[in-house]
């Protein structure tokens, strides 16, 4: 009897799961959650977060192959890893593109064992890390601003996350290395004068978007916004104490426009990790210690990368070498006049810095016949007239309101917004507003950290000399964004002064109190304005599979990607379609020349006159099949009255429209397509 009752209670069991898992399974056909676009879309957003994590892993585990010896905190440690070993993984990627190996299968396969003989120090390194104490908050007040880093680097990865439609992203950033994965090598194989920019990240975006996909790309550069912002804590709590570190963090984050880039496919954090770096090695230098040449070293290696991630980046060699050299001054038992160790490190600096740097040029030499390509010398699709016309030497502000180079800073700050003409930037009031506070706390400050401070702010005045030269020079260089390079250091000496007013008296006004209050505000004010743009811009709509892709982009792109897409899907897959006012090519499947500098029209009529004749069968030459005419970009070109569109360019592109064209399609008021007539 009990045999059978065991029985008859499995039999019961067995049809009441299968019947649950019948009721459960037959109930989600007509009330699906989710669908296969939803799947989808978080895939491909998964996988761009997937490509992104393997690169920089596999950065940290070379890295820490290269950085083992040297004394560095377990919160340090990945920072600076990852920094050389993804400088290491770009020189790779562009050997590979010159010797026409940049194929995705080789990409994974050097990425998987790449990661498998690094990965059990990585494992231990991630350990050591995550246990050290030294980048976990220690207060409430350093809470909130840890807090307020998370919010927004979570915020700025989403943005990361979406399909790129960043402007520069569009125009080379991203075309470059789709070009390269194309081709499966390094090329220069039409006139984008940006291609012959120093390509450091764009090779890392070529290799993540060979594993898997263009949405690596971003998050590429967000990846150096997150060790930036570990940089800046782990530098503070080196050297400068109590709640700098977080306060460093925070108002490197607190700049909208530095948290708009978290998000886009650029290389200005790569920029400002470099540079910070740099500076932070040489300081290690000037130290002294048995590793002291090491430092050394390493500081010329962080140096050259900067350089081999922007051309802007030069300015890092006097800044670095003027500190080297006055290095001499700071340790006991060197003299100012004893200059030939001075000069001894200034070589070994400099030939870190000339290794580094030396396959950059070879690969500019090779493909343009100009090491420094564009600048300095002519090249392929380049001469006088294009130097002159990037330049604009004479329309800087020395030249039109000299007195506002005295408050450059001031006009940077508060009339400088993103996306406007001017400085082009919004950067918040911290910077500005908090760093005279260093002056009342300097003498209550420790002997060590003045002189650490000096040395800061002697590297970031280089900085901002270059940069105010350039801002005199032409209105090309009126960018906010130019002086980035100097912020991480900047974010760490006003960190310096907040902290610093704690040790002022509290009465009658309470200084220290007063000033975290003020970036307790601003930092709130950030928050609600990053919320605010994220609910705008609606990017979770895309990553959920709300939204398609090429909903997504429409929306955002507007008319530029219906008028591509129309040209991807209409023309012929051996159409040559040149772009005129119209900078941004990333899209196009077919062969697109896009107009990179805006001076496509006029650098034809500096060869061939103004004669629409003479353009025309130019063009035709080229093998140019239709022309993507940007009218409302022209049209505002005009009107700003900055490049020098005469009447008579204008009646020659209206004869070019007229008589050697024939619109095929118009898109609203912005676009019109045209097919290039035979004569």
């Amino acid at each position: 009897m009990s045999e059978r009752r065991s029985l008859w209670w499995l039999v019961a069991t067995a049809a009441a799961l299968l019947w649950s898992a019948l009721v459960v399974v037959v109930y989600y056909v007509p009330h699906k959650p989710f669908t296969v676009s939803h799947l989808l879309a978080l895939g491909q957003a998964g996988a761009g977060l997937l490509g992104a994590g393997l690169l920089v892993a596999l950065g940290i585990g070379i890295g820490l192959l290269l950085v083992n010896r040297l004394d560095l905190m377990p919160i340090e440690r990945p920072i600076w890893a990852a920094a050389v070993g993804l400088g290491v993984i770009s020189l790779v990627g562009l050997g590979l593109g010159a010797l026409g190996l940049l194929r995705t299968w080789l990409l994974w396969l050097l990425t998987v064992v790449g990661l498998a003989f690094t990965g059990q120090r990585l494992w231990r390194m991630l350990c050591l890390f995550w246990a050290d104490p030294g980048w976990r908050p220690r207060d409430r007040f350093e809470t909130l601003l840890a807090r307020y880093c998370a919010a927004v680097l979570l915020l700025t990865l989403a943005w990361a996350l979406t399909p790129p439609t960043a402007w520069d992203g569009l125009v080379y950033h991203l075309t470059g290395p789709k070009l390269y994965l194309a081709e499966g090598v390094v090329s220069h194989p039409f006139d984008l004068p940006y291609l012959g920019f120093p390509q450091l990240v764009e090779m890392l975006f070529a290799w993540a978007m060979g594993l898997t996909g263009e949405r690596a790309a971003a998050v590429i550069h967000w990846s150096y916004g997150l060790l930036g912002v570990l940089a800046l804590v782990g530098a503070g709590r080196r050297w400068l104490g109590g709640a700098a570190a977080w306060l460093a963090a925070a108002m490197l984050l607190s700049a909208p426009s530095m948290i708009l880039l978290m998000g886009w496919p650029y290389v200005d954090l790569a920029l400002v990790l470099y540079v910070t770096l740099a500076f932070l090695a040489l300081a290690r230098f000037c130290e002294g210690g048995s590793q002291a040449r090491r430092w050394l070293v390493l500081s010329g290696v962080f140096s050259v990368l900067a350089m081999s991630t922007k051309y802007t980046a030069m300015a890092v060699v006097p800044a670095v070498g003027l500190a080297l050299l006055a290095s001499r001054t700071w340790k006991s038992g060197y003299p100012v006049s004893s200059i030939r160790p001075a000069a001894r490190d200034l070589f070994l600096w400099c030939a870190s810095v000339l290794i580094v740097w030396l396959p950059w040029l070879f690969k500019n030499l090779l493909l343009t016949g100009n090491p420094t390509y564009p600048f300095f010398f002519d090249g392929v699709y380049w001469d006088g007239w294009r130097t002159w016309w990037y330049d604009r030497p004479g329309t800087g502000l020395w030249y039109t309101k000299p007195w506002r180079l005295l408050i450059a800073p001031w006009d940077a700050t508060v009339w400088g917004i993103e996306g406007a003409s001017g400085y082009s930037a919004s950067i918040g009031p911290l910077f500005l507003g908090l760093l005279p506070f260093l002056l009342p706390v300097w003498r209550r400050l420790p002997h060590a950290r003045r002189r650490w401070l000096r040395a800061a702010l002697a590297f970031c005045g280089v900085l901002y000399g270059f940069w105010l030269w350039g801002v005199a020079r032409t209105a090309l260089l009126i960018q906010t964004r130019l002086l980035f390079p100097a912020f991480g250091l900047l974010a760490l000496v006003a960190g310096v002064a907040v902290e610093g007013l704690r040790s002022l008296p509290r009465r009658p006004l309470d200084l220290g109190w007063l000033a975290r209050a003020v970036v307790v505000g601003v930092l709130a004010l950030t928050l609600l304005g990053t919320f605010l743009s994220a609910a705008q811009g609606r990017p979770l709509g895309v990553l959920l599979g709300f939204e398609s892709r090429e909903e997504f982009l429409t929306r955002r792109l507007g008319w530029y990607y219906a008028a591509v897409e129309h040209i991807n899907r209409e023309l012929a897959p051996d159409a040559v379609v040149l772009f005129l006012w119209e900078p941004r090519s990333y899209h196009c499947d077919v062969i697109c020349r896009p107009d990179a500098l805006l001076d496509r029209f006029l650098h034809s009529a500096y060869l061939y006159g103004s004669n629409a004749d003479a353009i025309a069968a130019a063009w035709r030459t080229e093998g140019v099949t239709h022309v993507l005419f940007y009218r409302q970009g022209y049209q505002v070109v005009r009107d700003v009255g900055f490049d020098p569109l005469t009447d008579e360019d204008a009646a020659t592109v209206e004869a070019l429209c007229h008589r050697h064209m024939q619109a095929v399609q118009t898109f609203g008021d912005a676009y019109v397509l045209y097919e290039l007539r035979e004569p």
